[in-house]
């Protein structure tokens, strides 16, 4: 009977000490940061009544008897998993995401804790509110060229955020651009399609390239050249130039004189084939030539044009070469035109009948040579008396033949090129303007700040051109790709590959407008002196006010610029100057630096928190007050920064609850009471078998 007495009372103790765990845990639901624990338990010893045998001969094998005597508590575990997350929108209260303790000092010891509700106290440091204990990381350093840096190989320390802290004043080194420049822009390459006279199809196509030479590069002036492709009809005037304003209305449109660089006067485009011939007046007063008609009573003018088509293409005619028209007397009259073509072809045209209405007819359908395949057209007589017989005789003709004007070029509004023929077929060239700017504020050594302007231009496929300059379009002076000052405009040209990335950065233009891509002439960046006037990009500064500051050299980087079909983006990203400033808030990002926010606009790390993981966190030590003390099982503190080594990300403006699960808790108690209960029983039980045996020596 002792034996379950005994048994008993270790149930109620350990029972006892199950709801101890689960009042502490309950009593924490609300702690920050809490971690629950939970109860395991074991046997203790066992009485041995009889030891196992094993199988011998016939008899088989024996298991051993035992009798326990109670169990015990096996060991008290802590639950580390994560728990859920209460917004609180203090800046200084943390939550750790993932594995993790912040790590806070009293100056003689480390400890560590999970519950981020921090503030700052007098001094600026951060501390816990209950213990004041500081929270521990690195306070940032300045290098001697005044940039701020938090070096995490350094032991950990205090962090302190003194307010009024300053940003010393920094010149500008450096400008970085970063995002698009537009691929398709600029003038596009545009094709018409016009008709000969005789009504074949003339596709004229269009090419304009940006002209970069010297006197025209501060100008939006692009050479054009056209190409017919329909190479019957090929083009006498093919080039010429083209002037835009900055909204892209023509101011200019010139075109050369054949292939000329003279401008004509007028800048219609020719065919560079002769369609039609004109049937020249000679003589005092000038006349048509005539056939005498009627016996001599009268007589009939030659008049129109002589247009010569085979299979519906032009034919030009040898105007030096005799041209004669002649009327055979007979029944029915032939009425012949013989001339030679630009081939040094005879040909003859003939048709018939004896009165002037018979042979108009003839011509109105067409003279042919059946020989040759070449039909005549646009030729008539002209009398007073159509009925009238013409007389046999000849007649010489005097041709002229112009090249045909067929296109009109806008020379004012939009780009537009119209067929003279059909002013309603036209063609809009389409125009995007190839030129984009950027701004950035640069500021000198004592902290005066400029605005700079850099300008992109596309000059070519993949190839555009910059120049830095002021807001009126003052240009700076350029630095070489040594990084040397010279008195020569700040620009150069950078080129993409066909995947449009940076390809080249140093390339120049040639005072003809080519491109050099092998020296290497190309702007590094620009310069400007403050202190010489008109050096300064604040043209109304008084140079004398910032004389001390010096020269200011301003390095380019364009690495990051990309060139695709996608809207023009680029901007400056990133320039490495500013103005002095004071600190104004603060605030920590998820991988723990503390980032400060200056009254120039500019922010920069002020420190940066760390964090301490363990091998076995479980085996921490409970210290009070939310802490943890390392222990010989714990293992070494590993401490480091947010989001490395294992170590968890911070969530700012946010505290981690407990992971008490009320459910499971209030589960958990039951079964304690209930095996309290149970166990409780034993000890009555076995108190009134003992009564009993008590009783049967009375």
């Amino acid at each position: 009977m002792l034996r379950a007495m005994y048994s008993g009372i270790t149930g109620l103790k350990n029972f006892q000490t199950q709801m101890d765990v689960v009042g502490n845990n309950i009593a924490n639901v609300n702690t920050v940061g809490f971690k629950s624990s939970r109860v395991t338990f074991q046997t203790t010893l066992l009485q041995t009544l009889k030891s196992g045998k094993s199988p011998d001969g016939q008899f088989g094998g024996t298991n051993p008897m035992q009798i326990g005597m109670g169990s015990k508590v096996a060991s008290v575990d802590k639950i580390m998993s994560q728990s859920s997350f209460q917004s609180t929108g203090k800046i200084t209260d943390l939550a750790i995401q993932g594995d993790g303790f912040f790590v806070l000092s009293d100056g003689e010891g480390s400890y560590f804790t999970r519950a981020g509700n921090f503030t700052r106290d007098t001094s600026g440091y951060l501390v816990d509110p209950s213990s004041g204990m500081k929270l521990q990381g690195w306070t940032a350093k300045i290098s001697s060229s005044g940039k701020r840096y938090v070096d995490s190989n350094d032991p950990i320390g205090d962090i302190q955020i003194s307010a009024g802290q300053v940003m010393a004043a920094k010149q500008t080194t450096f400008v970085n651009l970063a995002h698009n420049l537009k691929s398709d822009v600029g003038i596009k390459e545009s094709t018409i399609v016009i008709k000969s006279l005789s009504g074949q199809n003339i596709p004229v196509k269009f090419r304009f390239e940006r002209d970069m030479s010297k006197a025209n590069r501060d100008k939006i002036v692009y050479k054009w050249t056209a190409e017919s492709l329909n190479e019957d009809y090929p083009l006498k005037d093919n080039k010429g130039y083209l002037e835009l304003d900055e909204s892209g209305n023509v101011k200019e449109w010139i075109t050369y004189d054949g292939n000329t660089t003279t401008p004509k006067s007028d800048p219609k485009i020719r065919l560079g084939i002769i369609e039609k011939y004109n049937i020249e007046q000679t003589g005092t007063p000038p006349a048509y030539p005539t056939l005498n008609i009627g016996g001599g009573t009268s007589t009939a003018s030659i008049e129109g044009d002589i247009i010569l088509t085979k299979d519906g293409k032009s034919v030009e005619i040898d105007t030096t070469q005799p041209i004669n028209v002649n009327f055979a007397a007979g029944t029915p009259g032939t009425f012949t035109v013989t001339l030679t073509d630009k081939d040094g072809t005879a040909l003859t045209f003939t048709g018939t009948g004896n009165t002037v209405k018979d042979i108009n007819d003839a011509l109105n359908k067409g003279l042919e040579d059946a020989a040759n395949g070449v039909k005549l057209t646009g030729l008539q007589l002209n009398a007073t008396d159509t009925s009238l017989n013409i007389d046999a005789g000849t007649t010489a003709l005097t041709l002229k033949g112009t090249e045909r004007e067929v296109l009109q070029p806008a020379t004012g509004g939009e780009i537009k090129l119209t067929d003279l023929e059909t002013p309603t077929n036209f063609s809009k060239v389409k125009y995007q303007s190839p030129t984009v700017s950027t701004s950035t504020l640069i500021f000198d050594s004592l902290g005066n700040s400029y605005n700079a302007y850099i300008k992109f231009t596309k000059i070519d496929e993949n190839t555009w051109q910059w120049k830095a300059q002021l807001e009126d379009g003052t240009p700076l002076k350029k630095l070489d790709q040594q990084g040397n000052q010279t008195d020569e405009i700040a620009q150069g040209v950078i080129a993409f590959d066909s995947n449009g990335s940076i390809a080249a950065t140093d390339w120049s233009i040639e005072d003809d407008g080519s491109i050099n891509e092998v020296d290497g002439k190309g702007g590094f960046g620009f310069w400007f002196d403050p202190a010489k006037t008109g050096g300064a990009l604040d043209q109304s500064q008084e140079p004398s006010s910032s004389s001390a500051a010096g020269p200011v050299k301003v390095e380019i980087k364009f690495n990051n610029i990309t060139q695709f079909a996608s809207p023009n983006s680029v901007t400056v990203n990133d320039q490495d100057g500013n103005a002095e400033g004071t600190l104004e808030s603060f605030a920590i990002n998820e991988v723990g630096e503390v980032v400060g926010s200056f009254s120039n606009g500019r922010s920069d790390i002020l420190g940066r928190v760390a964090l301490a993981t363990f091998n076995n966190p479980e085996g921490l030590m409970e210290i009070g007050n939310s802490l943890y003390a390392q222990s010989s099982n714990s293992g070494l503190a590993q401490i480091g920064i947010a989001g490395v080594g294992g170590r968890g990300t911070l969530i700012p403006g946010a505290l981690e609850m407990s992971n008490v699960d009320l459910a499971e808790e209030f589960t958990n108690m039951i079964v304690a009471q209930r095996g309290f209960q149970a166990t409780s029983r034993i000890i009555t039980t076995s108190d009134q078998i003992l009564n009993e045996l008590v009783n049967m020596k009375r």
